[in-house]
């Protein structure tokens, strides 16, 4: 289950206790490194890094294609392959 407040690593402590702060990251997804009670930093696993650079991946990879349909679409609208609106509702 998820906690309410993440987990807060102060920059001294991280300083002591690396060691401890990544054995938590096995059963937390991510945790912050404050400074002067400000975030300044995201701690992670390696598991949840990579997890978010695959959606990430994929993201870019949806835009790309959808990118790449509109680019064909332009393309046989400018060849006079498309059909408008009016044409097609005919044709219902």
């Amino acid at each position: 289950m998820k906690k309410a407040v993440p987990l807060m690593i102060g920059v001294g402590e991280m300083q002591r206790g690396l060691s401890h702060f990544l054995n938590l990251l096995e059963t937390e997804e991510e945790g912050f490194i404050v400074s002067h009670n400000e975030p300044k930093a995201v701690l992670m696993s390696l598991k949840r890094y990579e997890q978010l650079k695959f959606l990430e991946r994929a993201r870019l990879e949806e835009e790309e294609e959808v990118l790449r349909i509109v680019e064909e679409g332009e393309v046989e609208f400018e060849k006079g392959k498309t059909k408008t609106a009016k044409s097609l509702k005919s044709l219902l």
